[in-house]
């Protein structure tokens, strides 16, 4: 479900909460709703908190995940530097190749919801594992490194699965449900208890609850999908160090050569 989804749906409970007053009070007046309108606000308060915590420690998981995937990549190339040009070159122009795919394609993929990983940057995997089986594990200059940068091609595989994994909402909708409900008894509670007399003191506090409960489920929200607008989290890192490893690489050298489709 969609950031403006859930804002929208917060706003239509929101609506059917005042006409339940509007209506209540219209008939019968104000009433006298005891301690349950405080008890059932800090529930729903304390709820509130808890889910914007957890979805911006999501967002964090996603800032950190692109991170460590950048990382890996950059350290998988490095590990490779030792060799001689004519061994080092095709596993690395593989890793650059990856990466290039990773940035290009797979993080517009996600920024549209899919988390699975595009076909274009598979086939670049299998480019690099290819590349690196095919590095002669037997020659003296590559035995010390060999195990290595196996290392690092499992280590890179394992944070590419950890980026795309945190693509996946962590706020369920039955958390969803469960707020819309709060925020509804919370609303109608809190309408019906309520002495004011004037339309604009109603106007304003309605104004002010509606405005404070759309900026917390709408952060939420936001934040619970870290690789979708607005406030995405981009591939700023990947780009990063894909610009530090082709800038380690002379210029020419068939490490930073296009891919082939």
């Amino acid at each position: 479900m969609g950031t403006w989804a859930i804002i929208l749906l917060l706003w239509a409970v929101i609506a059917a909460a005042f006409v339940v007053v509007w209506v209540v009070r219209r008939n019968h007046g104000p009433l006298d709703t005891g301690a349950s309108t405080e008890f059932i606000g800090i529930a729903v308060g304390l709820l509130l908190s808890l889910v914007l915590v957890f979805a911006l420690e999501h967002y964090r998981d996603a800032q950190v995940a692109a991170q460590a995937e950048a990382t890996s990549y950059t350290t998988l190339f490095s590990s490779m530097a030792p060799l001689p040009g004519a061994i080092s070159d095709p596993p690395q122009h593989a890793v650059v190749c990856v990466m290039r795919a990773i940035a290009d394609e797979e993080w517009p993929a996600m920024a549209d919801g899919d988390f699975n990983g595009t076909a274009g940057t598979r086939k670049a995997i299998a480019g690099l594992y290819s590349a690196v089986e095919a590095i002669p594990r037997d020659d003296p200059a590559v035995a010390p490194y060999y195990d290595t940068i196996w290392s690092g091609v499992l280590e890179r595989a394992g944070t590419r699965d950890a980026r795309l994994a945190q693509g996946a909402t962590a706020i369920s909708p039955a958390i969803w449900v469960v707020i819309y409900v709060g925020v509804f008894v919370v609303l109608v509670l809190i309408g019906l208890s309520e002495n004011l007399t004037s339309r604009g003191a109603w106007i304003g506090v309605g104004a002010a609850l509606a405005v404070a409960l759309t900026a917390i489920v709408g952060v939420s929200a936001i934040l619970d999908q870290p690789y979708s607008d607005p406030g995405a989290v981009g591939p700023d890192a990947i780009r990063n160090s894909l610009a530090v490893v082709e800038a380690s690489t002379a210029p020419g050298s068939p490490v930073t050569a296009p891919c082939r489709d």
